[in-house]
This record gives structure tokens, sequence and C-alpha cells, in this order.
């Protein structure tokens, strides 16, 4: 079984609640319910954190000690750092590896949850620079118009 089927299965029968144990964890909340739904992978410490949080060993969260061989940080983790650049073979086929600061993990996690807001932004990055340039104006006035 893999970590995140654990930790929601380990959360469930401690009772606890995924806000619960992200406090308990120190992660937020959303991180729990996407390590839980496996749509990001926690890393070594986080796993630390998570099996302390549920009175487990690290080893029974996970077998393996980590999906990230060459000790580069991912770029699900919340604190950014300088690596050196893994060898590109290193790398499965087919992925690619970005890092990115926090307020572009949530435009990317906005997205997801608001699909809607997608065809407004696809429509916007492929508009010239004249619509682009309507566009913001027209953003502008409705912010002012706000602000009264």
């Amino acid at each position: 079984m893999k970590a995140t089927n654990r930790i929601a299965q380990l959360r469930k029968e401690r009772g606890m609640t995924q806000a619960q144990l992200a406090k308990l964890a120190g992660v937020s909340t959303s991180a729990i319910a996407m390590y839980e739904t496996n749509r990001r992978q926690p890393d070594e410490q986080i796993l630390q954190q998570l099996s302390s949080a549920l009175q487990v060993s690290p080893e029974e969260l996970n077998n393996s000690k980590t999906n990230n061989q060459t000790g580069t940080r991912l770029p699900h983790q919340e604190k950014t750092q300088t690596v050196k650049a893994a060898p590109i073979a290193a790398t499965q086929a087919g992925t690619t590896t970005l890092t990115l600061s926090r307020e572009e993990a949530r435009m990317i996690l906005f997205t997801r949850m608001n699909p809607q807001a997608m065809e407004f932004l696809q429509a916007y990055i492929n508009a010239d620079a004249q619509k682009r340039a309507q566009v913001e104006k027209a953003w502008k006035l409705i912010h002012e118009f706000q602000r009264q």
C-alpha cells in the first residue's frame, strides 16, 4: 500500500480530520488532501512529520525511503532550495521537473479547482497585445469601482 493511501487509512482509524492531521504535522490541509488523493507525494521530511503525527514509524507509513532519488527538492514542497541539477537521464521519460514559487503553485491549484477560469486564462494568453491591454484596462476599472 502506498504511503498516500496509508495516510488516509491511519488518519481515519484515529478519528482525525484532515485539518487536525495537518495541524499536528505542520502542513496545510490542502497538502493532506493532495497526499491522500495521490495528486502530490510527500518528501522524506513531510513523511517524518506525518508519521510522528499519526504515531507510527516512517517505515510503517512508507516502505520506500523516497521517490526523489536525486536528492533534489520536488516542486510540490512548500519551501524552495537551490540544488545541483540532476542528470537528464535520471528523470523519467515524459516528465519535467519545475521549481515553483508558492504563488505559482497557488495559481495552478486555483485553475485545477476552478476549471471555468481556464478558458479565460487561455484566451488571455493567446490574445494579441492590444486585446490583453483592453482586458487589463477593464480589470482596473472594475477593481477601482469595487474600492468605492
